[in-house]
């Protein structure tokens, strides 16, 4: 892999992981907005909805953000098994998206939406961690001769 790729492939697992706690974050808020805008006025389907429009916006850049680094990994040739990791979490992505979608008319839904998101959190932060330390075990290896 070319060290030009190799750089913006590692910073990519970073702003993944970062968006994703961030977004995790994001969905918190929402919902406790809801709750606190609740306690002083009737609220609306509206108003609630408006307490997770930056959540709905950062999930929608996490999706494009791993469709970014899937495109990386493959024309970096960064390997197949980590190209195949992150198209594991692509995959996860668009599967969150369309869960985020179903859930809105199908509460029961959320639920899935939750443990994906779980499970986008685990994937990103292990493709963020072994992306980054594998960097920095083969600049303390000594050079083989």
């Amino acid at each position: 892999m070319l060290p030009p790729v190799r750089s913006a492939f590692r910073w990519l697992t970073a702003v993944l992981f970062t968006l994703v706690v961030v977004q995790v974050a994001l969905a918190a808020f929402g919902g406790f907005d809801a709750v606190h805008k609740a306690k002083h006025v009737s609220i609306s389907k509206k108003m609630i909805e408006d307490s997770f429009n930056a959540h709905g916006l950062v999930g929608t850049l996490i999706v494009l953000v791993m469709l970014i680094l899937l495109i990386v990994a493959a024309a970096g040739r960064i390997g197949p098994q980590q190209t195949k990791f992150v198209g594991l979490i692509f995959a996860l992505g668009v599967l969150q998206y369309i869960l985020g979608v179903v859930s809105t008319s199908a509460p029961v839904v959320g639920l899935l939406h939750g443990l994906n998101a779980l499970a986008i959190f685990s994937t990103s932060g292990m493709l963020a961690h072994r992306t980054w330390t594998a960097r920095a075990v083969a600049e303390s290896s000594p050079a083989v001769s």
